[in-house]
């Protein structure tokens, strides 16, 4: 059985991540052709992902000073699943600019994953481990991309 250690929590943390944020990139073409969408359409919708993480990075860091990464990745894994299960209920430019405003929420996971590992790590490894963690997470994305 799994018992609790943050290592554990913060491993399986970023492997839900991955699959949510990630989610509708390589489904782009397939979006694309049955929504008739511009280039412009896409463009707005990853900017409006990218918008809404930078966003969200900005709020969850003092939030993380106030009730601790555990709590607001629960939060912010639990909002961002739900727009993510309603992707294919899109049906307009419009309606995937604003879903993937709520979907770039989830990007925001980086930053409870920087904290949390800050806090689990020495001054002497704590740089390596930021480092792991980052690279982990863009790992998740490419290994999604490959699916």
């Amino acid at each position: 059985p799994l018992t609790y250690t943050p290592t554990i929590q913060n491993h399986l943390s970023v492997s839900i991540v991955a699959p949510v944020w990630f989610a509708i990139n390589p489904l782009i073409p397939d979006i694309r052709d049955s929504l008739n969408l511009s280039n412009d359409d896409i463009w707005s919708s990853s900017i409006a992902g990218v918008g809404s993480t930078i966003l969200m990075r900005f709020l969850l860091g003092p939030l993380c000073d106030v009730y601790g990464a555990r709590v607001l990745f629960s939060i912010v894994l639990c909002l961002a699943a739900i727009p993510t299960a309603l992707t294919g209920l899109v049906q307009t430019p419009s309606g995937l600019i604003v879903l993937r405003s709520f979907i770039g929420v989830a990007g925001g996971t980086f930053v409870m994953c920087q904290y949390w590992t800050s806090r689990m790590f020495t001054k002497e490894v704590v740089g390596t481990a930021n480092a792991l963690v980052g690279g982990w997470g863009n790992l998740g994305g490419e290994w999604l991309l490959t699916l």
